[in-house]
């Protein structure tokens, strides 16, 4: 589990390296150029989808398939490496402006993407049936079985957790540059 926040710390530590310098050149002004909702939101847009976490995880799932032992009943267990992303649609933020506060809402961060990697992947307890024995369907559904483990396994952790700090703190890298440029605004960041 240590190995899972540090792996995630670097990778949120890299992220905002790269955002804050991306956010400053996306948001580097000149003096003449007026601070407005619409004009924050229109950059905040041109980011996007935004990786905020990462998972990586190794599972073991158990699969069946038929009825009758030795027949056409066989099974097997099979463990997998999945890398899961999570983060958030920066195009779906909202910006308002009251006086010299910028109130960014962010939608809520999502599981964006889980990639079991097929070379990873170990057998073991291969029990084959007579009339039933097609290994890349049975490989095929496997996959399916681990990506959904997969996705139970992120549920049960912090990743979405995770995921939202680091969105906000990305996000208040990025509009750094206009609070410490001008220096009478703030900022705030806000879920939907």
């Amino acid at each position: 589990m240590k190995k899972i926040h540090v792996i995630t710390a670097m990778i949120a530590s890299i992220a905002l390296i790269t955002v804050g310098f991306l956010g400053a050149r996306l948001l580097d002004r000149e003096d003449n150029i007026k601070v407005s909702a619409t004009s924050i939101e229109e950059r905040l847009k041109k980011c996007s989808d935004l990786t905020t976490a990462r998972l990586e995880y190794r599972g073991i799932i158990r699969y069946e398939d038929g009825d009758i032992q030795y027949i056409n009943k066989k099974s097997f267990s099979m463990i997998y490496d999945a890398h899961i992303k999570a983060g958030i649609d920066l195009s779906q933020a909202e910006v308002s402006l009251s006086g010299k506060e910028i109130t960014v809402t962010i939608p809520e961060p999502k599981v964006q993407d889980i990639v079991i990697d097929p070379d990873s992947l170990e057998f073991y307890d291969e029990k084959l049936a007579l009339f039933n024995w097609t290994k890349k369907e049975d490989t095929a559904k496997a996959m399916k079985y681990a990506k959904e483990d997969a996705e139970k396994k992120a549920a049960q952790t912090d990743l979405i957790k995770q995921a939202s700090q680091q969105a906000k703190t990305v996000v208040t890298t990025l509009l750094a540059p206009i609070t410490e440029d001008d220096g009478e605004y703030s900022i705030k960041i806000a879920e939907q």
